[in-house]
């Protein structure tokens, strides 16, 4: 009798996803501080990268809902950028790379955790990795706050102008791990077993990154469990919480003590969030170009300016101006558009935002069906949720819809959503079951 065997390649594939994600991860710091040379070949490194992660989700991606969603953008977004935008395939083809991590990420993921073999051998060797990167970022954030002083150049292992990303992860790191490790019958005597964790958020307040002062406090609360005794707990845990945002707030106005500003200044905050009249955005932000300042128009006034873009630029509404706006200047051409509006495109981006320019309501209401099969739909394999894990990356995707836009960072992509993935518990099996090993997610 002749037993047929199917070779497992899944070991093979998981340890391609892990490098991927570690050169991604570190590429930045290592051509920034270690090896400069190597800062030429940060474009061929993120393109590479990109191909392997394409090709990784090529070969394992057998989900009919996921790959019908990846085709439908694929098509969409090529007709709004060659056909309805004229814009070159090859411009299209290298705007598409910012939506890949999106894309791809959770269809990939959810190979790895649909099979009990596979999920056990992946989230043992992501948990210590995830601990490694977090322990990496303790050491690489102070070493460029001295380096450079305060600001974005506290991106961490990612490497400089990355300071908002590496906050994020490190929140969504520590919070996947503390909550793994917490025993909930005796919740604070476990919290401080596991101080580690919360000690490893301290970079975040070395840089220049103020949602850092939001995500302590739900870092807190969604660590508690969802039952009767949660406001029980939030009122023992809030002095804890507040000591903790006090410290962080008193180190955070330290190292930011030579911009002399208040940052929780009412004047501040209009400054930093809003301008007061988004008609004059553009003659203020190509003022500060020409002066040789940041042209970094707040966040809101982007939005806000957008009924103006589309009085000026009519047609683009439900279309946007095709994907890959925000990429070229380097290996290639800026589109019309971006070179036109350079000073709208440039800062800080709202993921949202970025969405809309290229892609119009179209694009944005893709978005949102995609991210609600990801959040909504449970997979075969999944009997049940875990709410805190869910919420906790939820309203990180919300807050970067008007925050920034490092959703088109694969790296990002692979990290939240690993830990959004493990969010979906699998039925419970016992020992004597056997456990195969299907071809696909």
């Amino acid at each position: 009798m002749t037993i047929s065997t199917v070779k497992d390649y899944s070991p093979i594939y998981q340890r391609t996803f892990f490098v991927v994600l570690w050169v991604l991860s570190t590429f930045g710091f290592i051509s920034d501080e270690i090896l400069p040379p190597l800062e030429s070949m940060s474009s061929i490194v993120n393109l590479l990268a990109d191909v392997v992660l394409a090709t990784l989700a090529v070969c394992i991606i057998r989900n009919r809902l996921h790959l019908a969603c990846i085709g439908v953008f694929v098509l969409v977004s090529c007709y709004i950028t060659c056909f309805y935008n004229n814009l070159s395939t090859i411009f299209w083809v290298n705007g598409l790379r910012d939506f890949i991590g999106l894309l791809t990420a959770y269809p990939i993921l959810c190979y790895f955790y649909s099979d009990p073999v596979r999920r056990q051998r992946f989230v043992e060797s992501l948990d210590k990795q995830l601990l490694i990167f977090l322990v990496l970022q303790a050491f690489c954030i102070p070493f460029q706050m001295l380096q450079y002083g305060e600001g974005d150049h506290g991106g961490g292992s990612f490497g400089n102008w990355y300071s908002g990303q590496v906050s994020i992860c490190i929140y969504a790191i520590s919070f996947y791990l503390m909550h793994k490790r917490l025993d909930t019958s005796h919740f604070f005597a476990s919290l401080n077993r596991n101080k580690i964790l919360i000690l490893l958020l301290f970079p975040t307040f070395l840089n220049e990154t103020k949602v850092s002062f939001v995500l302590i406090v739900l870092y807190f609360l969604l660590l508690m469990p969802l039952d009767r005794k949660f406001f029980t707990r939030a009122l023992w845990i809030t002095p804890t919480a507040a000591l903790l945002l006090f410290i962080g707030i008193n180190v955070y106005q330290t190292v930011e003590s030579n911009s002399h500003e208040d940052i929780f200044s009412e004047e501040y905050l209009i400054g930093y969030f809003m301008l007061d009249d988004p008609e004059h955005a553009e003659s203020d932000a190509l003022w500060n170009m020409d002066n040789g300042t940041n042209a970094d128009v707040p966040r809101i006034t982007k939005f806000m300016y957008l009924p103006i873009l589309n009085e000026q630029e009519p047609g683009h509404v439900w279309t946007g101006f095709g994907i890959g706006q925000f990429k070229g200047g380097t290996n290639m051409d800026l589109s019309e558009f971006a070179y036109e509006y350079d000073w709208l495109l440039m800062g800080s981006i709202p993921y949202m935002f970025h969405t809309y320019i290229q892609l119009g309501i179209i694009g944005v209401a893709m978005l949102l069906a995609w991210l609600a099969i990801i959040f909504g739909v449970r997979p075969s394999w999944a009997a049940r949720r875990d709410y805190n894990v869910q919420l906790l990356v939820i309203f990180i995707v919300m807050l970067l819809f008007v925050h920034i836009d490092i959703l088109r960072n694969p790296e990002f992509c692979m990290i939240l959503f690993a830990i959004f993935t493990s969010s979906w518990l699998p039925r419970e099996t016992t020992d004597n079951e056997p456990q195969p090993i299907p071809a696909a997610a």
